[in-house]
């Protein structure tokens, strides 16, 4: 009787929210062990496809929503995106942008867009998963996103105007934006793997989706590297150990590709059932005008490591390099990097903990430092409640990101719910 309620009482939720969706949006999975690289290191099934079968048609989705607080009890006041997601948030120096209005826990934590109550994600994914190894297999997948965080998966050419330069024209308002998270088809057969259309670009250990994620915050290094791209990639598996990626892609962009091409590369290695190492970089050229910036030569790469370090015991580190060398010689090139490290633990069937550890070296050469505790407690397979406290500080002279431009520390902390359908 009890489990009846309590999923009449999600689907009740998820009812409202989508109505609320409707009446407010305007106008890659990439190979791992589990399927994916953009995966959560902390569950043993990926995200996207939970449930499903190679093969098969899939409708499946969640809503997460949460509160975040801070100690300066300042109010943020974003009233939008005013950058591009991916490559730009570092070529905009974002990370010091608090010192130019922005307040409260915006910039910092990224997925709160305000302090307070807010609709995270509304998210749901559709599609035909493949199976190379029954022979040539067709398949895709289509995800759709609303919430305060749909602003990171938005891309130019699709969301908003591209050419980088038209903010106020993107799918959403306020702190609220839409994206298609994702929208591509897909090939298999044997071992390879063909993906073309917008997918979940390989780096970095905080993926976009919050059932991917143990913390309910993302960690610094999602700051430097793009959360999606347009293009193609080919996976191939080169043995139940290795796999190799490679393709063309668009960061951030389903745009003009004549203007912003990159070939994107990775490895996959699973030597054995506690260690995966995921490599991917991509480097390319981007010629649109405007911000003083273009044309520039980009690199970005990253290294994530999960190590199950015992049953009950799991550890990440993420190692994400950015770069931009810009052609016009008054701009000065961009150089960040940043280091993420979780250790989650296991305690039972319905809870674990987590702590997390990070650095993120800035443009400005201030080194952005976070410590994070937090936890999961699952009392069943379609409801997660993620309780969190973190410190944010800022070692450098030049940025005072908190409260209004204020100071360089900021204790915050928060709580969400994530309901999967």
């Amino acid at each position: 009787m009890k489990k009846t309620i309590f999923r009449c009482l999600g689907a009740a939720a998820v009812a409202f929210v989508l109505q609320f969706t409707t009446a407010n949006v305007l106008a890659a999975d990439w190979l791992s062990p589990c399927g994916e690289i953009a995966c959560d290191p902390c569950d043993p099934v990926c995200g996207s496809k939970v449930g499903t079968k190679a093969g098969q048609w899939f409708l499946n989705g969640h809503l997460e929503a949460g509160f975040f607080a801070n100690s300066h009890g300042a109010t943020s006041t974003y009233g939008g995106p005013g950058f591009d997601a991916g490559l730009h948030q570092a070529a905009h120096a974002e990370i010091t942008r608090g010192a130019n209005g922005a307040s409260g826990n915006t910039d910092r934590l990224q997925n709160t867009r305000l302090t307070g109550g807010q609709v995270n994600q509304v998210y749901l994914s559709m599609g035909k998963a493949v199976d190379g190894r029954r022979g040539l297999d067709i398949g895709g997948t289509v995800d759709f996103t609303w919430g305060s965080d749909a602003y990171r998966v938005q891309t130019a050419g699709m969301e908003y105007a591209a050419g980088h330069g038209a903010p106020d024209n993107r799918w959403g308002k306020g702190d609220y934006f839409a994206s298609f998270a994702q929208a591509y088809a897909e090939i298999a057969y044997d071992r390879w793997n063909i993906k073309a259309g917008k997918f979940y670009a390989p780096f970095g250990s905080s993926p976009y989706k919050s059932t991917d994620n143990f913390f309910y915050s993302w960690a610094s290094t999602a700051y430097i590297a793009p959360t999606v791209g347009g293009g193609a990639y080919a996976t191939y598996k080169v043995n139940d150990k290795l796999a190799a990626v490679g393709g063309w892609v668009m960061p951030s962009e389903i745009g003009e590709s004549s203007k912003n091409n990159a070939f994107l590369g990775g490895l996959i290695w699973t030597p054995g059932k506690r260690l995966n190492v995921v490599y991917a970089f991509a480097v390319g050229e981007n010629t649109y005008g405007g911000n003083g910036l273009a044309p520039y030569d980009y690199f970005v790469h990253s290294l994530v490591t999960t190590t199950q370090l015992s049953d009950r015991l799991k550890y990440v580190f993420d190692w994400t390099y950015f770069q931009i060398r810009v052609e016009n010689p008054g701009v000065e090139n961009i150089f960040t990097y940043g280091l993420n490290n979780e250790l989650i633990y296991q305690a039972s069937s319905k809870w674990a903990f987590g702590t997390r550890f990070g650095i993120l070296n800035d443009p400005g050469n201030n080194d952005w430092y976070t410590v994070a505790l937090g936890a999961n407690w699952t009392p069943n397979k379609w409801l997660t409640v993620k309780p969190e406290v973190r410190y944010d500080w800022i070692g450098g002279a030049t940025a005072k990101p908190f409260n209004s431009g204020n100071n360089t520390y900021q204790t915050s902390g928060g709580l969400s719910a994530v309901v999967k359908f």
